[in-house]
């Protein structure tokens, strides 16, 4: 199996300094990142975000270049798409040609996902199947989500759903 990660759940993880979860959920799994979520990452570095030198000297992503016909998606994506980021875009375009899986949070990604049969795996999948795979306690799950919440000042509105996880099997 191979992941394609757009920035929004690589930095997640990589704010926290927790990319060990992700290989440990994903073990024997390539991660890639398209060529713009390379040059996001680098566009934060400058910023001043100490989380990508993590992400960086991690070595778990490659970059992987569209070829020909992964440039041709890209293409029509980008005019049907206007509201989605380079990063989706193409993250999309490789995942459908290559049969990989995308990783994002992305809303409207994960639709346009669903309309093109890409697969996907977005944070709500990865902290619950942290959870069932028993990666993570139940109380290590409840702390991974406040760091996230505190870490990447995002807001994970089904906590009480994720949770539950360990308890549906």
């Amino acid at each position: 199996m191979s992941l394609v990660f757009d920035t929004d759940i690589i930095s997640t993880f990589g704010k926290i300094k927790r990319l060990d979860l992700l290989k440990d959920l994903f073990p024997n799994t390539r991660f890639f990142i398209p060529p713009s979520v390379y040059n996001e990452l680098f566009k934060a570095r400058e910023r001043g975000y100490e989380f990508v030198d993590y992400v960086i000297e991690s070595g778990i992503l490659e970059v992987a270049p569209l070829n020909k016909e992964e440039l041709e998606l890209l293409s029509k994506l980008k005019e049907e798409r206007r509201s989605l980021g380079l990063g989706e875009l193409e993250g999309m375009s490789i995942c459908k040609h290559r049969e990989y899986i995308l990783v994002t949070n992305d809303r409207a990604a994960k639709k346009v996902c669903d309309q093109y049969g890409i697969e996907f795996i977005d944070l709500r999948m990865i902290l619950k199947s942290l959870l069932v795979t028993a990666i993570l306690t139940d109380n290590e799950l409840k702390a991974l989500i406040y760091e996230i919440e505190r870490g990447d000042r995002v807001t994970i509105k089904d906590k009480g759903d994720i949770l539950r996880g360990s308890r549906d099997n």
